[in-house]
């Protein structure tokens, strides 16, 4: 049965003869050489393989899990190939894992891709909890309070969102490919934040940018070389397409440190850069060690993580925003409705108006939940033997959160597939308490470093552009809304007239 299996892989027959050597190996090791424990329930899976023929399927993987909740309830045991991977799919067993049982859960899993790519786990995102970790969030969490804060993040919205207006105004009654445009925008904040610069829409590191970006959401099931050790000594085709893209992003966070390290001045600090170097310098003060555990390759990927993630969850968010509006024109309106009756003529939107429009916010929100960016968001692991409910689970164990399970429990949301704002509204009209069954940008200590930013600014950036265009199809067209991707939740290709309101 395992031959019939192997020849999926697309490995030599050497290669797939060493892992049937290894499937006996671990076969032997996971049966005689293990301690037992009272693993969550699961589908049944093959040796070495594990359910890797599953998350092939045509089905998105967070849809499987969640229908396979009715089987085996809320947490499942799955394997990656080897990798043992526990999955929750539910507000109660989420809330235990993050919130109560916190530090049990707050581990990184780490896979030999996540490695490659953050120069040996030496960012946030992929890195485990350690000393170094907690210095680094620290530092970019009090850097982007610095730089994108209050008026300054006020200033940087305006920034960037009137060049992008100014260009939609000129292709004004034309179908554009939104998502660039959205692209631009979000990109030139976190690049002015970043660096104090800007792109244009032509410009070609931009254009090289927003493609490093479809390709790292394009990775679809994940590496072989994760799961498939020898493989990392002869990459896929896929591992070294992507990875060569990423580097070129690398190298241009690189270039940025190196230009602000050159020039760098206690005096003169322009952007988030200056702040990284300046963070270390004045921790070197108290603890001359600290340049030796915190290098240059630190400071890189903190700054790339901030750059990557602000760009990429926003850009996707405001996306998936507008085509949702788009396909629903009434909600369109209400949202323009409540902008003309809290702003006067010609008024801009401003941080300030944000409680005064909460179904403009009702809208974000609903649209985060509907259309959740990383709807399986990125493996913890567990840092020591722990629990969930009844069930043990083994210290280094992966764990996932599925985030879109959450956001369509018809135990917690009515008809959860239909785009309703006013859900999220309490009987005042205001928005309500956020629950456990909202998770946009998770909970507990691995929650979104950006959150208390990112809300008010995507917020901002949506008020403005509709409060500027309406947002519509082609005379005949129309959007599909299905999600590409199977790990990821990734908006198709479409073409939007934006018109000018007057």
């Amino acid at each position: 049965m395992l031959g019939s299996y192997l020849k999926h892989i697309p490995l030599s027959v050497t290669t797939q003869a060493l892992l049937l050597g290894l499937t006996v190996g671990l076969v032997t090791y996971y049966t005689f050489g293990k301690k037992k424990y009272k693993l969550p329930p699961g589908p049944w899976s093959l040796p070495l393989l594990g359910n890797i023929l599953d998350m092939n399927s045509s089905i998105p993987l967070y849809r499987t899990l969640l229908s396979w909740r009715k089987t085996y309830g809320p947490a499942i045991t799955i394997y990656m190939g080897p990798i043992r991977c526990v999955v929750l799919n539910d507000a109660e067993t989420v809330n235990e894992a993050l919130v109560k049982k916190g530090a049990d859960y707050a581990g990184r899993f780490q896979t030999y891709s996540m490695g490659y790519i953050s120069s040996g786990f030496k960012d946030i995102i992929f890195s485990d909890v350690t000393p170094v970790w907690k210095q680094l969030r620290k530092i970019a969490l009090q850097g982007l309070r610095q730089y994108l804060y209050g008026s300054k993040l006020e200033e940087k919205v305006f920034d960037s969102t009137s060049k992008v207006m100014r260009r939609l105004k000129e292709e004004e009654g034309k179908p554009i490919d939104v998502e660039k445009y959205i692209g631009l925008l979000v990109c030139n904040l976190l690049h002015g934040v970043c660096f104090n610069k800007s792109f244009d829409i032509d410009d070609k590191l931009f254009l090289e940018l927003m493609d490093m970006f479809e390709s790292i959401n394009e990775i679809g099931n994940g590496f072989w070389e994760d799961v498939i050790p020898p493989l990392r000594k002869f990459p896929t085709s896929k591992f070294t397409r992507i990875t060569t893209k990423f580097g070129i992003f690398l190298d241009f966070i690189r270039s940025e440190f190196q230009t602000h390290k050159a020039s760098f001045s206690e005096d003169d600090m322009k952007d988030f850069m200056d702040y990284l170097i300046h963070a270390r310098r004045q921790a070197a003060i108290e603890d001359p060690e600290i340049e030796n555990i915190i290098t240059d390759t630190h400071l890189v990927h903190t700054c790339s993580d901030i750059f990557s993630a602000g760009i990429d969850t926003t850009r996707q968010t405001i996306n998936w925003t507008i085509l949702l509006l788009v396909a629903y024109p009434e909600i369109q309106t209400k949202v323009q409705a409540e902008l003309d009756k809290v702003l006067d003529a010609g008024q801009a939107p401003t941080l300030n108006d944000r409680e005064r429009l909460p179904y403009t916010e009702a809208v974000l929100h609903e649209s985060m939940r509907l259309c959740p960016v990383a709807p399986l968001g990125l493996p913890h692991s567990t840092r020591c033997d722990t629990t969930i409910g009844e069930y043990e689970i083994p210290k280094g164990t992966m764990v996932l959160i599925n985030y879109w399970a959450l956001h369509n429990d018809p135990e917690n949301w009515k008809d959860p597939e239909i785009f309703s704002p006013e859900r999220l509204l309490d009987t005042d009209g205001k928005l309500a308490p956020k629950t456990m069954s909202w998770l946009a940008f998770s909970a507990g200590r691995r929650n979104c470093l950006g959150e208390t930013i990112a809300r008010p600014e995507m917020h901002l950036i949506l008020a403005i552009l509709l409060r500027n265009f309406t947002f519509r199809c082609p005379e005949g067209k129309t959007l599909d809304l299905t999600p590409r991707g199977n790990l990821a939740f990734l908006a198709q290709k479409a073409a939007i007239i934006a018109e000018e309101r007057k």
